[in-house]
């Protein structure tokens, strides 16, 4: 993205902009910064036009496109998610890659998106005559460098040792991260350091992350604090169904990094070929010391068929998952 924050800094644009990926965090900073570094405050709605999801009319696009800026150097037009360069409309698409080579040289026009499809003629375009910038989840240590400098700037104190357990407990959806770290910032009004305590205390541990640990009991047969966990998450008003159909996806990936594991396959290949998270990959292969494959196959084939005597009404949700449990707690 060094690209991309030297052109803000300059302010030396290209036309042309594709921002895409998974990291919404991040692609919503950058849209942000490029509003606030092209368009003057003062003159935005003469300036400035958005078209998000596939309801407009490329006609408009166009038309906003060619008009010229007002009291301004440039026209900002962003299309966010609109599904264009990936699955989008046919004809719409092949009409505005056509355009985009005559885009006016006082427009600025910005795709913003999840996905795209490389080997389309309108991403080809866009990057051989505008700028293409992939955003990807961030590596886990530039998720803490990032937490630790969010801390930082607000004066508040946290070793790498917190920025980790905030990661592992809570998410690594940048967005969801930086709420919990306002919370702390708000709880902590010292300069006290934030410890794992504070971080229990204040933030909103996943529900994936409480289904790690709740397999995690279930690995070391510990049933009280399993059953424990499964209740207060039935508590917090988590749907049986949601937890089975998290349990089965624990398994398989516990199944998964068990076969490649014995094929070999270290660490970060096994979290590069599955797309996890090495963390992820270390707890699931501590799990695996404590299930056979044997009995991984066994519990994931019982959970597909839970799933399906939920759905008819043959069991009751939240009996069954607790029954599975205990079943897999004991063996």
């Amino acid at each position: 993205m060094k690209t991309l924050d030297n052109h803000i800094k300059n302010k030396n644009f290209s036309n042309i902009y594709l921002i895409f990926g998974e990291e919404e965090y991040l692609k919503n900073t950058y849209e942000k910064k490029l509003i606030s570094s092209i368009v003057n405050e003062n003159f935005k709605m003469m300036n400035f036009d958005i078209f998000e999801g596939k309801s407009f009319n490329i006609s408009e696009v166009i038309d906003a496109c060619d008009t010229m800026p007002f009291m301004n150097e440039y026209r900002l037009v962003i299309l966010k998610n609109t599904g264009l360069i990936y699955d989008g409309r046919k004809d719409d698409t092949a009409k505005l890659e056509q355009y985009l080579h005559n885009i006016p040289k006082t427009t600025i026009i910005t795709f913003i998106e999840e996905k795209i499809d490389k080997k389309l003629k309108i991403f080809k375009t866009i990057h051989s005559i505008g700028t293409t910038h992939q955003i990807d989840i961030p590596s886990e240590n530039q998720l803490v460098s990032w937490i630790l400098n969010v801390f930082k700037d607000n004066n508040k104190d946290i070793s790498t040792k917190e920025a980790l357990y905030i990661i592992r407990n809570i998410s690594s959806n940048m967005e969801i991260i930086l709420n919990e770290i306002n919370k702390l910032i708000s709880y902590k009004n010292s300069t006290d350091k934030i410890t794992i305590k504070d971080i229990d205390n204040i933030c909103t541990k996943s529900v994936e992350s409480k289904i790690f640990d709740l397999i995690n009991f279930m690995a070391n047969k510990d049933m009280k604090n399993a059953i424990k966990m499964y209740k207060n998450l039935i508590n917090n008003k988590t749907s049986p169904f949601i937890i089975l159909n998290m349990i089965s996806r624990q398994f398989r990936i516990i199944l998964q990094t068990k076969y490649l594991y014995n094929k070999n396959y270290n660490i970060n290949s096994i979290a590069s070929k599955l797309g996890l998270r090495d963390f992820i990959v270390k707890e699931a292969l501590n799990h695996s010391k404590n299930f056979s494959i044997k009995i991984l196959l066994q519990a994931i084939n019982e959970c597909l068929e839970i799933d399906n005597k939920i759905k008819t009404g043959q069991s009751t949700d939240e009996i069954a998952v607790e029954l599975l449990i205990i079943k897999y707690t004991t063996l």
